[in-house]
């Protein structure tokens, strides 16, 4: 067995997640077809197999420590990129609905390949996040997941309106939580989200200290959010408090 294989195989079992040798081709599948673009566009910064089985894959699928696929009729990944943190989850647990949420054209080609490559069914969108919370996606999704797209005061703007009453958000951040839930705290209030829970792990190989972030939407978010897009990132709602 690679030792990419076995990395991801020992370490989702370290959190009782079970992969299949079905599951395995298809990372080694996406492995190889984002490598090969990689070579022409930068959809990530790592640069080996080893590097992307623990710190995409693995990472990704850590998010089962917070989400179940039974509870979620309709997951959306926001800024997804190369298919991060949404792909991994679909590829393990495909009984859920998946929007893949990613406004660049060619890291929306790349989703379309890899999707039509691994026989895994989503949705891709190529909107701004700005955009499609004012769109047929507003309040209807349970889940909207974010790995590395933007601080926290800047996301819940980008995330709680597609959310619907009840859902939640699950973002994947470092050691900076607790400063940026600080300086959130104005942001959730005014955007109808409150934080249910922290759940820390630890990243095996590279050990790495890391933590899944649960947002609770509590109430409607008002009509006028979220702003034109830029507007989120150049004046983020936590200035607003002061």
């Amino acid at each position: 067995m690679k030792i990419s294989h076995s990395w991801l195989k020992k370490g989702a079992f370290s959190f009782g997640l079970e992969i299949s040798d079905e599951c395995l081709e298809k990372f080694q599948t996406y492995s190889d077809l984002l490598l090969e673009w990689n070579r022409k566009h930068n959809l990530t910064g790592l640069r080996t197999e080893e590097e992307i089985f623990v710190k995409h894959f693995l990472d990704s699928l850590f998010g089962f420590l917070v989400f179940s696929p039974e509870d979620a009729d309709l997951v959306l990944d926001l800024g997804s990129g190369a298919g991060f943190p949404g792909i991994p989850l679909k590829i393990v647990k495909p009984e859920f609905s998946l929007v893949l949420l990613e406004p660049r054209l060619h890291a929306s080609r790349f989703l379309g390949e890899i999707l039509t490559r691994l026989e895994v069914s989503a949705k891709i969108v190529c909107q701004r996040a700005e955009v499609a919370g004012r769109g047929e996606l507003r309040e209807r999704c349970h889940f909207v997941v974010s790995r590395a797209v933007a601080p926290l005061n800047q996301l819940v703007e980008l995330a709680l309106p597609l959310l619907e009453p009840g859902g939640r958000l699950v973002s994947w951040k470092g050691d900076e939580i607790n400063d940026e839930m600080e300086r959130a705290g104005y942001a959730l209030g005014e955007l109808g989200g409150e934080i249910e829970k922290v759940v820390p792990y630890r990243l095996p190989y590279w050990n790495l200290n890391r933590n899944l972030l649960v947002v609770r939407k509590i109430k409607k978010t008002p009509e006028k959010y979220p702003r034109r897009p830029g507007m989120p990132a150049k004046r983020p709602l936590a200035f607003f408090e002061r």
